[in-house]
This record gives structure tokens, C-alpha cells and sequence, in this order.
């Protein structure tokens, strides 16, 4: 459990757009995994945004060191709650996220930062539940969580359209980022390189965004809090569902190219026109599917 250079820059990001961390809460006690180049870019982006500040974060650190320095140097946090199963890592607030959050922490936190314990926690919907909850109007939640390529990590691996479908106006938040991030090994901290996409909604491009891929995939997740309400009132429905019980179907009208071409695929001899079929799927289940992934660069 920790963060590595994508997050760090994703948090960094919101602080200088504005985002509070003053009073924060992590699920577990997180490390930073930074290499050589990414601490040199986190300082550059740190100085830039603030020219005036005395502050020179990361300057005495090392691998793996526990991030609690850099979320009061770079993120301004001066109340760090951590959040654990077990004391044993030097957690100050010992609670199961199996079970609900008591009310007390209801609203308690400017931000949530959850970096690879929700896959851990075999309930899942109290466990985000509670998270959300324990955010401030105003505030925000930032998860990375495995999504591709990490079977056996966790419990789980999530898709995309969980979170799209989980922070919504209706449950009283509203989404900033969905992002996948592509790792060269197991280890995503082990090597610096790491790709990074924007996902889009399912509900937007309506088509199921799916992803087959070689290399493990993390998804990072930055949504902010807009209102109190009852969360959950309609437990979320996967889109494509949605529609085709209001639409009777799934996708928008094919065009004429599409009909001409699924016609000759479907004349073709054998399982020929089947092979054609898949690799246009695994294609379409790429990143060089510009419709559901765009990549970025901080």
C-alpha cells in the first residue's frame, strides 16, 4: 500500500487547484515509492506552484519511507489520521472497514486518500460507503485501486465503470478523474515508466469500456464531495443495462460502413470471419482505442 509518482502528482495537482488537506485521512499507513526523476519533478511542480514557499519537500528522502512527510510538506496536512485493521503499522485510528465508520467521522475530513487497501476489503460497498461519508462537503476522496492484470492481489480488481457509476451527482459527489495507469511489472513502483490514460464514461461513448492488456493496470480515482444526501438510495446499474431496458439497445445506430462490413465479415468461409471478429475486439479492448483512452503526461 502506497503512493507512487502518479498519485503524488495527482494530489499535488489538486492542492494547486485549490483542494484542501489540512485534516486527512489514509487507509493504512501509506509509503512513497519515488525514484531519482520523479522527486526532482514533484520539487519542480511544488516550486512552480509555490514560488514564495520556504518549504523544500522531499529533501531528505528515501524509497519506500512512509509518506507522512510529504502530505505535511508538499500537501500542507497538519491532522493525519491513519486508518487500519491492525495498530501493527502505526495506525491512530484501529477500525475494520468491513463494518461502517461510526457516525462521529461522518464529515470529519477535508480529504480520504485510499491507495490500495479497498481491493483488500471483502466489503466493498460499506467500505466506500464509509469513505465517503467521513469526506467533507467540499472535500475530496483520491483512490488508486488495481484494475488490470493483478489477479490474485486482492480480492478484487475494479472496472471503470464502478466509479463512474459510484461518484455522481446523485450520491452527492462529482468526478475529476478516472485514469489508468500502466505498469511494466507487478511491482508498479519497481520502474519509473509508467503509461497513463484518461478512461472515458461508459455512459458517454455508450459502449462497455473494457481493456485486454499485457501489463498490470492501476486506476486512480480523484472525485469531490458537493452535498450530503442519503448514498445509495438506488444502488448503481451498470449503463449498458440501463439503456438497454430504456432503449431497447446498447449502442447508437451503426453507419453504413459498419453494415457493410459486418455483412462481409459474416459471408466469410470457416471460423475465418470469427478471427476477424476478435481481433477487432481485442483492438477495440486497447489503448489505441482513442474513444475510451487518451494518454497524458503530467
Amino acid at each position: 500500500m502506497g503512493i507512487d509518482y502518479h498519485d503524488a502528482r495527482m494530489l499535488l495537482e489538486a492542492r494547486l487547484r485549490g483542494a484542501s488537506f489540512e485534516n486527512t485521512a489514509t487507509v493504512a499507513h501509506l509509503a512513497l515509492n519515488l525514484h531519482p526523476a520523479e522527486i526532482a519533478s514533484l520539487q519542480r511542480v511544488y516550486r512552480t506552484g509555490f514560488p514564495d514557499s520556504a518549504v523544500r519537500p522531499l529533501e531528505n528522502y528515501k524509497f519506500n519511507d512512509y509518506s507522512d512527510q510529504f502530505l505535511r510538506e508538499a500537501l500542507g496536512v497538519t491532522d493525519l489520521t491513519i486508518i487500519d485493521y491492525s495498530p501493527y503499522q502505526g495506525a491512530n485510528l484501529v477500525h475494520d472497514l468491513n463494518q461502517p465508520v461510526p457516525e462521529e467521522l461522518w464529515g470529519r475530513f477535508d480529504s480520504i486518500i485510499e491507495a490500495g487497501s479497498l481491493e483488500h476489503i471483502f466489503n466493498f460497498p460499506v467500505a466506500i460507503a464509509s469513505l465517503m461519508k467521513m469526506v467533507k462537503v467540499g472535500g475530496s476522496i483520491f483512490i488508486t485501486t488495481p484494475a488490470n492484470n493483478c489477479c490474485g492481489h486482492g480480492f478484487y480488481q475494479f472496472s471503470p465503470e464502478v466509479m463512474f457509476r459510484i461518484f455522481t451527482q446523485e450520491n452527492g459527489f462529482e468526478l475529476n478523474r478516472v485514469a489508468f495507469l500502466e505498469a511494466a511489472y507487478p511491482p508498479v513502483a519497481l520502474v519509473p515508466k509508467r503509461n497513463a490514460y484518461e478512461v472515458a464514461d461508459p455512459a458517454t461513448v455508450r459502449s462497455r469500456v473494457g481493456l485486454v492488456s499485457k501489463r498490470p493496470v492501476m486506476m486512480m480515482v480523484e472525485a469531490r464531495k458537493t452535498s450530503d444526501v442519503p448514498l445509495f438510495a438506488r444502488p448503481p446499474l451498470q449503463d449498458s443495462y440501463v439503456t438497454l431496458w430504456s432503449t431497447g439497445t446498447t449502442k447508437a445506430a451503426p453507419t453504413r460502413l459498419e453494415q457493410v462490413l459486418k455483412s462481409a465479415i459474416g459471408r466469410l468461409p470457416g471460423n475465418l470471419g470469427a478471427r476477424i471478429k476478435g481481433n477487432r475486439a481485442l483492438r477495440r479492448y486497447s489503448f489505441s482505442n482513442g474513444r475510451f483512452y487518451k494518454r497524458f503526461q503530467w
